[in-house]
């Protein structure tokens, strides 16, 4: 498995979480708790798929050209969950801790991804 691969496997398995976690917390608490547990995952989904957009589109390149691909894919990555963030509670109003919720259940699929016979991975897979 390639590195770019791992990377849009680890995207779509946060896009995956997300919109599960939303229907979980449609049906445990409310819409709009629903709503915000989704958009804090797609904060993280959109600023993860940015930075693999951004490191892996060059191609095969020296060395030095790759770790400042990465420094500034990490740099913007930061940024945009900063400002995805801001929107959310500034303009959408969204509920603090739902959305916290939902940005929170995406950083489990890095394990669940990158574990070898994780159960994403194998949904993945299928």
């Amino acid at each position: 498995m390639t590195g770019s691969t791992t990377a849009y496997r680890v995207v779509l398995a946060q896009f995956a979480m997300s919109l599960a976690a939303g229907v979980v917390a449609w049906g445990a608490v409310d819409s709009t708790s629903a709503v915000a547990v989704v958009a804090g995952g797609l904060i993280n989904v959109i600023a993860n798929l940015c930075f693999a957009l951004q490191v892996f589109a060059g191609g095969v390149r020296p060395a030095r050209s790759v770790l400042r691909s990465f420094y500034l894919a990490e740099a913007v990555k930061l940024l945009l969950t900063a400002a995805l963030f801001a929107l959310a509670l500034a303009v959408l109003r969204l509920a603090p801790l739902p959305l916290l919720l939902g940005f929170a259940v995406t950083l489990m699929a890095y394990w669940l991804v990158l574990l070898p016979s994780g159960p994403v991975q194998r949904w993945i897979n299928t």
